[in-house]
């Protein structure tokens, strides 16, 4: 197991006084670990123990629930892309960055599912918010299941980990010597994508060539927080193209960079491939809190991330079709290539 850089993020808290001698001085540790790798640890992230705990015991209480039970909270009965993925129905296997989409098409040559189940959940939109009478995409309510607490629980977890995640933010934005809320303020509203996923253990399964837990694949947004069970699994590919076992400390967070980052900093720090491995004889749980730009933003370099007369290396994004394109090249429900293979391969 490889234990990556870790960092304390109680000086980017919400309120503190920035910038400061101490949160500068991390920052620019931050900056030098992620020019050479997309992934580190932090701890001070304000997610509390004991919120923790009743989210991954709420975790395993749904993912425990019969198939047609979870099935009821399915994720193609939304028209904002929440609710329960099921078992190898995501593939992830060569969702790179900087990979074309081709519409109809897969991010990979792999059609094989990934041998996890997942429950997809976002920011709670209501039928008078902005964004849901407009119609904009993945802007509308959560799919829930019918568990005592089990919303509360999850909805704890979630305002814990988006503190994290604005922690994060502002020692992002200190690295880039910018504003230290100049990812926390952009305009619209930063999309936070919270994922409950459950592998099952490896000796329970008869993986096709090339099916793994969750196959390699970056993070399509600007930044990721994962919380994990221990029980280990996450491997990370290095600049070198090694991959590596990642170790992660009990109380900690893995944060990792994903796709729309390397376009705002012009690949001073860029979205690092990852992949999951399932473990023999034990189930393993994991959380990603996935951070994505304003839908409507248009993403481009940074002036602080060019020097003197170096060009763009790359076009311009906008968030929401990026995103809603890789959505669309993973998942069976939108994938036709993907929903025939699962069929005929009895998913």
């Amino acid at each position: 197991m490889t234990a990556l850089d870790s960092f304390d993020l109680t000086p980017f808290a919400t309120g503190a006084s920035l910038p400061s001698s101490e949160s500068a001085a991390t920052a620019a540790s931050i900056d030098e670990t992620l020019r050479s790798t997309g992934f580190l640890l932090v701890s001070g992230h304000g997610v509390t123990d004991e919120v923790r705990t009743a989210y991954f015991d709420a975790m395993q209480e749904f993912f425990a629930l019969p198939e047609e039970q979870k099935n009821e909270i399915a994720i193609g009965k939304s028209a904002f892309h929440r609710g329960y993925v099921g078992f190898a129905t995501e593939t992830l296997e060569g969702a790179l960055a900087g990979d074309p989409i081709e519409r109809g098409g897969t991010v990979g040559a792999v059609l094989a599912g990934d041998m996890k189940e997942t429950l997809d959940t976002g920011v709670e939109y209501g039928p008078d918010h902005p964004e849901f009478v407009a119609g904009t995409p993945l802007h509308g309510p959560n799919q829930w299941p019918a568990l005592p607490g089990f919303r509360e629980a999850v909805e704890a977890y979630r305002a814990a980990s988006v503190e994290a995640a604005r922690r994060m933010q502002r020692a992002l934005a200190m690295a880039l010597d910018l504003d230290p809320d100049f990812f926390v303020d952009q305009p619209g509203e930063t999309m936070y994508h919270l994922r409950l996923i459950h592998y099952p253990p490896m000796d329970r399964l008869t993986p096709e060539p090339g099916q793994l837990g969750c196959g390699a694949h970056t993070d399509y947004g600007t930044l990721t927080l994962l919380a994990d069970d221990g029980v280990g699994g996450l491997q990370v590919r290095e600049r070198s193209g090694e991959w590596i076992d990642v170790s992660v400390p009990d109380g900690q967070l893995v944060v990792n960079l994903g796709d729309l980052m390397a376009i705002w900093t012009n690949d001073r720090w860029v979205s690092n491939p990852h992949r999951v491995v399932n473990a023999l004889g034990v189930d393993r749980y994991s959380s990603p809190l996935f951070v994505t730009p304003p839908f409507h933003l248009r993403i481009e370099t940074l002036e602080t991330c060019l020097d003197d007369g170096e060009p763009p290396r790359h076009e311009p994004m906008v968030t929401g079709p990026y995103l809603l394109s890789r959505f669309d090249g993973t998942h069976s429900y939108r994938n036709e290539l993907l929903e025939a293979h699962n069929t005929s391969s009895g998913v």
